[in-house]
């Protein structure tokens, strides 16, 4: 999940967290009528989030959800809940 960088089970695209998943850091990141924003209002590009990253020439939206860093996406943050073979995703 963008937000709360949890891999459980639960509705990603709606996720209300304060918190992330393991309720060590407050989000970076919040949902907006489904799009990804900064806690501070500054829009974030939700394909960069994904393993696979993005092309679009949107630098400036290229930060992680989780820690606001430029350097990778959701999937790659180190505040991010680890994938295990039960949970891949």
């Amino acid at each position: 999940c963008a937000v709360c960088l949890g891999r459980h089970r639960h509705l990603v695209i709606e996720c209300r967290a304060t918190r992330t998943w393991d309720n060590k850091h407050d989000t970076f990141a919040e949902r907006v009528h489904k799009a990804l924003f900064t806690r501070d209002g500054r829009r974030i590009c939700a394909r960069w989030q994904r393993e696979e990253g993005c092309s679009d020439r949107h630098d400036v939206r290229h930060i992680c959800s989780g820690c606001g860093l430029s350097s990778h996406g959701a999937q790659r943050c180190s505040r991010a809940q680890e994938a295990s073979p039960n949970n891949p995703i």
